[in-house]
């Protein structure tokens, strides 16, 4: 049996798809709060993802030091749209009390009517400290435009379009793994593991 994979962030959502994703690979995935208490992360800087990702990790990395502890960072970019989303892709939608996955990819839609280029993105960058110091990092991105509207499940992946035409939230699991930002990083983590 594989050693689990310890996820770095209190998001209970983004946990269960990072598993769902190693789990194609019989990598088991468990959150940190299965370990040890729940913490407050330091706060996040407004302008630098692998920062952001690599003190999430250290963190978790000091209090559990000889688990494998991964940190993912991850967002949405609209290039036409450079005042919007990127790295405070989640602050902003907080700031506007968006909760429901409609509601959050009906503000992105509105948004990107506003311009003539619909290309975008969704961005993941990972950082993982393996209990050697070890650390393996990369960074993904899954999609190429924004979608008229939405099509599929799994909040913003309804919203993204690959370059196949079909939106992340329309595949399933076995293919988005190969579109989706978090599923190409976590190929990219399984092979750097695999060479061990």
């Amino acid at each position: 049996m594989r050693k689990p994979i310890v996820i770095a962030s209190n998001n209970t959502h983004k946990t269960a798809e990072i598993a769902e994703f190693f789990a194609l690979y019989e990598q088991p995935v468990v959150n940190y709060r299965e370990l040890h208490a729940q913490i407050t992360f330091p706060k996040e800087t407004t302008d630098n993802m692998v920062e952001n990702v690599k003190m999430k990790a250290s963190t978790i990395h000091a209090l559990l030091p000889n688990e494998m502890i991964l940190a993912d960072d991850s967002a949405l970019f609209v290039p036409a749209l450079p005042e919007h989303f990127g790295v405070t892709t989640m602050r902003e939608f907080k700031a506007h009390a968006l909760k429901t996955d409609a509601e959050i990819n009906q503000y992105v839609l509105d948004m990107v009517d506003t311009v003539t280029d619909r290309s975008g993105y969704l961005q993941s960058d990972f950082y993982m400290v393996l209990p050697d110091g070890q650390i393996l990092t990369t960074q993904a991105k899954g999609g190429v435009k924004i979608a008229n509207s939405p099509r599929g499940a799994n909040g913003l992946d309804a919203i993204v379009e690959t370059e196949t035409g079909a939106t992340l939230g329309e595949m399933p699991i076995t293919q988005r793994v190969n579109y989706a930002a978090r599923g190409r990083a976590v190929q990219t983590i399984m092979k750097a593991l695999n060479k061990d």
